[in-house]
């Protein structure tokens, strides 16, 4: 008797815009920022690196909170400040 391989279903492809909260800066073509789901104050703030050809990698997520706010806005100044930092050790 054959052996049926079943195949992956597939994925519904859902595009999210989002409100940029705040832009941290750019160090060598990639760019850090802080986002929220567009119209939804209760989605997360994400800390996102974005650049290159098609870069979007989310680094970290905090509660919707003022408080989570003020987290990710620490969180997003020291890793600028790493990034900075590593991109001047890549460029020597």
């Amino acid at each position: 008797m054959a052996e049926v391989i079943a195949f992956p279903q597939r994925v519904e492809t859902k595009t999210l815009h989002f409100d940029e909260k705040h832009a941290f800066g750019e160090i060598g073509g990639l760019m850090l920022s802080l986002v929220q789901e567009q119209d939804k104050a209760d989605a997360p703030y994400t800390l996102v690196l974005f650049g290159g050809n098609d870069v979007f990698f989310p680094l970290e997520s905090f509660e919707p909170t003022p408080e989570g706010l003020e987290l990710a806005t620490i969180a997003g100044d020291i890793t600028l400040r790493a990034l900075a930092v590593g991109h001047d050790n890549w460029a020597e």
